[in-house]
């Protein structure tokens, strides 16, 4: 009988355990150390076999974001594993593309093969009218290309984190800003 009871005992320790770990994705943040802990769950789409994905955020503004494929952290194109995204007020300041251990990762489907990239929002004033017609359309605009108006530059680094040199500053568009900021693709 005892051992009938320890059985059953360590049968359900073993559930809940399994269960625990697989729910718990917080854990996955521990790879990411330039990301602020604690941190809490900001959106999360993952179905009972463990696949989607999950969005954590915290007190500095920062959002933590990766695929899970069977409860587990599923690199996507360039091994991309993590991309962690800095954000001041509302506005972006700056994405970082990660491996699953955690490390700056280059990518050569990006602009320069860039592992992070940081936004400065030059001319604020007229970002912000563009913003308000792309918010009012819930982002559903078709927009003009307005990267020529130097709106909005980007700074690209390397996987060191080093600043990558250009002949030319970098410009995106409003639009193109608009949907990093609210995280629309992923890599």
């Amino acid at each position: 009988m005892k051992l009938f009871i320890l059985s059953c005992f360590v049968f359900f320790q073993s559930l809940f355990l399994s269960a625990q770990s697989h729910n718990n994705y917080n854990v996955f943040t521990n790879r990411i150390a330039s990301f602020s802990k604690p941190a809490t769950i900001l959106y999360k789409n993952v179905d009972a076999k463990g696949n989607g994905f999950i969005e954590f955020t915290n007190s500095k503004k920062q959002v933590l974001r990766f695929r899970l494929f069977n409860h587990n952290v599923k690199p996507g194109l360039c091994s991309i594993a993590f991309e962690l995204y800095y954000y001041e007020k509302n506005d972006l300041k700056r994405i970082e593309s990660l491996d699953i251990n955690g490390n700056l990762i280059g990518c050569n489907i990006k602009l320069n093969g860039e592992a992070a990239t940081e936004y400065v929002i030059e001319k604020p004033d007229l970002y912000l009218k563009k913003k308000k017609l792309i918010d009012a359309a819930e982002g559903n605009i078709d927009m003009k290309d307005d990267s020529n108006e130097k709106i909005i530059r980007v700074k690209l680094f390397d996987q060191n984190n080093i600043l990558i040199k250009e002949k030319k500053a970098t410009y995106i568009s409003s639009k193109t800003y608009w949907d990093y900021t609210i995280r629309m693709s992923w890599p």
